[in-house]
């Protein structure tokens, strides 16, 4: 790769009513010298490994045995006990995000996990290592319940990208790389708003149609679907660390009803927002939220 990523950085951050083994992770790690990684382990979190250089091999209690290289993106399963090592004097540098282990439930209820492909080797793409610093760099600058559920949101976005769809992007999509990335952090910033996408994305020196091909083509997601996952990552926050009623939080999400904001909450998430709420008692109202 075109960067050198040995920075050795890293973050872990907890959850309010969880275990400390759910927890968010991500980082850099060398592994320079080191030859047993994990023995027989069960991850209480559900966590992606992407090997930037070296080698080294991975079994668990599935008896699936592999060996691992730079290019490969390995999965630690919550549902299986596991163990890697690592090759000595091959130099293994890797990048790696957590998330917690309900993730694994929900991809896997909806068919994107297959629970006997472990690796899948994509060879090099930055955009991996480049998300997981994203994620780093969001994580040290805010710790907030609202700031580890977007970064969260974004991890389990990266990951159900990886599972669907290969991360090659093609060279019309590498060739507006910032417009494509300002297109991303627009929507973001203005997902709660009710203006049309078109307007939304105006000025960035590509038309709607053009722009919207690329974005799906790069990203595995159209700007509509994707300003709906910004807003539903949103209303976990708020339904975990806030008391409004489904009906405030629908119209703080700029939906123009709770019916329609329930539906989409539901087929993403995979269950009603009351029912994700009762997952453990609500804090106290403390609204994270710029209204």
């Amino acid at each position: 790769m075109d960067k050198n990523w040995d920075i050795r950085r890293g973050v872990f951050r907890g959850f309010d009513g969880k275990p400390f083994g759910q927890s968010l992770s991500c980082g850099f790690i060398n592994k320079s010298g080191v030859t047993t990684d994990v023995v027989d382990e069960a991850y209480t979190r559900f966590a992606m490994v992407y090997v930037l250089r070296g080698t080294g091999s991975y079994v668990d209690d599935r008896g699936i045995r592999l060996r691992l290289k730079a290019g490969d993106l390995f999965f630690r399963f919550p549902d299986r006990r596991h163990s890697s090592s690592v090759d000595p004097g091959s130099r293994w540098l890797e990048c790696f995000a957590s998330v917690r282990s309900e993730w694994h439930t929900v991809l896997q209820s909806v068919g994107l996990i297959h629970p006997g492909k472990v690796r899948h080797h994509i060879g090099e793409h930055s955009e991996i290592p480049e998300r997981i610093l994203r994620g780093i760099e969001q994580l040290e600058a805010s710790d907030t319940a609202l700031t580890n559920h977007n970064v969260e949101f974004e991890f389990v976005s990266l990951i159900r990208h990886i599972l669907t769809r290969d991360l090659a992007v093609p060279d019309a999509g590498a060739a507006h790389h910032k417009q494509l990335e300002a297109a991303r952090e627009r929507i973001r910033i203005k997902a709660t708003q009710s203006a049309p996408l078109e307007e939304t994305l105006d000025g960035l020196g590509l038309s709607y149609s053009r722009l919207r091909n690329l974005f799906r083509s790069t990203y595995g997601i159209s700007p509509g679907d994707y300003r709906i996952q910004v807003r539903i990552e949103q209303a976990c926050a708020l339904l975990e660390t806030t008391r409004h009623s489904i009906q405030q939080i629908a119209d703080l999400l700029g939906y123009t009803d709770a019916f329609t904001f329930s539906k989409q909450f539901k087929k993403r998430i995979g269950v009603a927002p009351h029912h994700f709420r009762k997952r453990k008692h609500p804090a106290p109202d403390r609204t994270p939220w710029n209204v």
